[in-house]
């Protein structure tokens, strides 16, 4: 009876360290920017349906697909994660970038800072912000909190 515990036990350690690996490989900036290279036909059409038509995919592979953020240079936003609760709360993911501009979470109107060339951080002034990261051309990573 013991040793069929213990196996359970590990069994469900196993499945435990499995998941978490898999959320993780999604929210890290190496997980998305892998994911994101290696579907980039399949994002990039689901983005264009999106932007051009209208049209909303929910989910693709996994990744949400949280639509169309207007302004001076509209993005496609996809959310890999998150953890907390607001208002401690960290979220990430990736965009498409029409221009291939980057842009703050959401679009938002916020001044980007660079960090380097090819990462940028916005605040709002307190302890809400972000930083985001090209991945390619049109495409950034980024990881926001509140």
């Amino acid at each position: 009876m013991k040793k069929k515990r213990s196996t359970i036990a590990a069994g469900i350690l196993l499945l435990v360290c499995l998941i978490i690996l898999w959320t993780g490989s999604r929210s890290s900036q190496a997980g998305i920017r892998q994911f994101v290279l290696s579907h980039q036909a399949e994002l990039e059409e689901i983005a264009a349906d999106c932007l051009n038509r209208g049209r909303t995919a929910e989910r693709y592979k996994g990744v949400e697909v949280e639509g169309i953020y207007p302004g001076t240079s509209p993005i496609m936003q996809f959310y890999t994660g998150g953890f907390g609760l607001v208002p401690s709360a960290a979220y990430w993911g990736f965009y498409y970038s029409e221009s291939g501009q980057p842009a703050a979470y959401q679009n938002v109107d916020m001044e980007l800072v660079p960090i380097s060339e090819n990462e940028w951080t916005w605040s709002d002034g307190t302890d809400n912000g972000g930083v985001t990261q090209r991945i390619d051309t049109h495409w950034f990573s980024y990881k926001a909190w509140f």
